[in-house]
């Protein structure tokens, strides 16, 4: 599962489901300015005036020193290497977007635009769904003037997608299950003259055309009191319908679209600073883009020692093809999993529901059933027995990281990872620490990735450790881990 972070509410973050305490407001409103600019670099100074505001003579002593031990005890209670990097002039937070909320939703809502003429009805239940998301006022409780700002402007875009979704209930004939919302809505936002029009045009459906009448009045009068004008063409409009009994007003019929199978996204957040793989990148796309030997579903096989990153390659190629799998991609990890629990899972997230009692021969049947037809890629790390779980299915594809020669069909292609080169080591140390750190101690550096074997997780790990100490020096590390052997 990995970090998932929410500003859609309470400022929030999780790792594998346990949450993370973020600590005192000024150090979570640093994480909301990151997490709102995901994998780009926010200043220094667009974060202390975030913080304390564009005048400087109300800024703390030393405000830059400020962020930057926000950003180590940041560092220290997220624990993900190389998610938050210190570059020249400022910070950046590399997670990927569908980590955080916000992205999420606004996926939801940019989809449900796409699909909002030609098919409404898949266009309100994606609609919805993003709404759901939201859990109270964004970034609630979060300090600062660049959290304010954020704040007013994620309630005027979810004001617009909540007006888009009861726009969309009427047009399929929802009048009735809208109108308690629409009724809230209208009071809550008196001068808001599209939520008034959907409000009479649900009351007029709803067989209350008088009190539609009468709001359509009172619409007029606060308007004319309060602003001087009168209300908008469509809305006077709308009432010259209802007063006239225009039929077209009557609730359309709507034809129910056929189900769409879902489309499950399962992999983990791809590894934003892979480094020195670029010629076993390239063979892996290939291989999973190109269809396999006589229409069967290609396999790449991804082998090496321990700490060498296969499955990090395989997380990361899956997210690089994608856009050749647009039916899903399915993930599965674990050396001990029952196959038959992974291949339940599987059939669930593709849309079927898998048969009680059923052996993992009928089931991995089930399976490659429901994968006829679709394309879809299935990436399995470090799973004992694989091959119920490979799709065999043409347009399917698998990755299979970390598993024994053996247990790979014929036609595998594998793909062996080693230590990383010595310039690449130091590029990953580079990235995860800080270019500065690194190149102020180049000997030193050189040792550290040789006592880590050049393997990239070692690194990481080493790196980490390096990233939340910055009173250490690199030299620092090398003889804290010569002590201990």
């Amino acid at each position: 599962m990995g970090l998932d972070f929410r500003v859609l509410g309470a400022l929030r973050a999780s790792c594998d489901g346990h949450e993370i305490d973020l600590g005192r407001p000024q150090q979570r409103a640093v994480l909301a300015a990151l997490l709102l600019a995901p994998g780009q670099l926010v200043p220094t100074e667009r974060l202390v005036e975030g913080l304390w505001g564009e005048d400087d003579s109300r800024w703390p002593k030393d405000p830059t020193g400020q962020i930057g031990t926000h950003v180590h005890r940041l560092r220290r209670v997220l624990a993900a290497p190389g998610l938050l990097v210190a570059t020249a002039g400022g910070y950046r937070l590399e997670v990927q977007r569908a980590a955080v909320d916000l992205f999420r939703y606004e996926a939801g809502v940019g989809e449900a635009a796409t699909l909002r003429h030609d098919d409404p009805a898949r266009a309100r239940e994606l609609l919805a769904g993003a709404l759901a998301v939201w859990r109270g006022r964004a970034l609630d409780g979060v300090p600062g003037g660049f959290a304010e700002r954020a704040r007013e402007r994620l309630a005027a875009g979810r004001h617009a997608a909540v007006k888009v979704l009861h726009d969309l209930d009427l047009a399929l004939g929802r009048h009735a299950e809208a109108l308690d919302a629409l009724d809230a809505l209208a009071a809550e936002h008196p001068r808001d003259e599209e939520v008034q029009r959907l409000h009479l045009l649900a009351l007029h459906r709803c067989g209350r055309t008088a009190e539609a009448l009468a709001a359509f009045e009172a619409l007029r009068a606060r308007l004319d009191r309060e602003l001087g004008l009168e209300p908008a063409p469509a809305v006077v409009d709308l009432h010259a319908r209802i007063r006239r009994g225009d039929a077209s007003l009557a609730a359309p019929a709507v034809p129910v679209p056929p189900r769409r199978p879902p489309r499950p996204c399962q992999l983990p957040p791809d590894i934003p600073d892979l480094v020195g793989r670029s010629a076993q990148l390239r063979q892996a796309e290939r291989v999973l883009r190109e269809p396999g030997v006589g229409g069967v579903a290609p396999v790449l096989g991804l082998s090496g020692p321990a700490g060498s990153g296969t499955s990090a390659l395989a997380v990361h190629v899956a997210h690089a093809v994608q856009d050749a799998f647009p039916d899903g991609q399915l993930y599965a990890a674990g050396g001990a999993a029952d196959p038959g629990v992974a291949l339940a899972a599987f059939l669930r997230a593709l849309g079927e529901r898998p048969p009680c009692g059923a052996t993992v021969e009928e089931l991995s049947a089930r399976y490659r059933s429901a994968l006829d037809g679709r394309r879809v890629l299935v990436v399995l790390d470090g799973v004992g027995e694989v091959a119920p779980l490979l799709p065999a299915v043409a347009g399917c594809a698998a990755v299979v990281a970390g598993a024994e020669p053996g247990v790979l069909p014929g036609d595998a292609v594998r793909v062996a990872l080693g230590p990383l080169e010595q310039h690449d080591a130091q590029e990953l140390l580079a990235r995860i620490v800080g270019a500065d750190r690194i190149c102020r101690e180049p000997g030193p550096a050189a040792e550290l990735a040789e006592i880590c074997g050049y393997l990239p997780v070692l690194l990481r790990t080493a790196a980490t450790r390096l990233a939340a100490r910055p009173q250490w020096s690199v030299d620092d590390l090398v003889r804290w881990l010569a002590e201990r052997g």
